[in-house]
């Protein structure tokens, strides 16, 4: 019964994520007054799910995305990198809006960032899943342009336990 419980929240997870990111970043929406100085701030929330996601720069830009459920931090998702390799700053904003296209296609299957695969005229978005799932995971993308790597970043995240006053493991399914 646990178990089912446990894989019917993960689900919900996930399609959480998914919805939330296309209703952020991807989605050219969610924006909220900067958490911190010179960040961009996001958010987006349904029901008792929440997401905020924070990061500060532009050609290089790091960040973390946190998902909250009942008011309890639960799910987070860390990305880094090189972002806009060096020599291909020029094609900044074009890779960007190529990102968010790739990152529209997203599944619940794999909600971390974009699909495995997706190509578009001279462009490429690559995701691989290197280790885990969404309770624990590392990933990286990359994009190409003209078959030439021109963004790429790691992402590395999964799920939160929190403690109770005896010091016991809550887990997020729980709540």
């Amino acid at each position: 019964m646990a178990e089912s419980k446990k894989e019917l929240w993960l689900e919900e997870l996930a399609n959480f994520i998914v919805e939330a990111n296309k209703n952020t970043w991807a989605g050219e929406g969610g924006e909220v007054p900067a958490r911190f100085r010179d960040g961009t701030s996001l958010y987006y929330r349904k029901g008792e799910w929440e997401l905020e996601d924070d990061y500060t720069g532009y050609f290089s830009a790091p960040g973390m995305t946190r998902v909250l459920y009942k008011g309890r931090s639960v799910w987070t998702m860390a990305y880094f990198g090189a972002g806009q390799l060096g020599g291909e700053e020029h094609l900044v904003k074009d890779t960007f809006q190529f990102l968010k296209r790739a990152l529209m296609r997203v599944t619940p299957e794999m909600p971390f960032r974009g699909p495995g695969i997706y190509n578009e005229d001279n462009w490429r978005y690559n995701f691989r899943l290197l280790r885990g799932a969404i309770v624990d995971f590392i990933g990286r993308e990359a994009i190409y342009h003209n078959q030439s790597l021109v963004f790429t970043q790691t992402v590395g995240g999964g799920i939160v336990r929190h403690k109770d006053e005896k010091g016991e493991v809550i887990a997020p399914w729980a709540l």
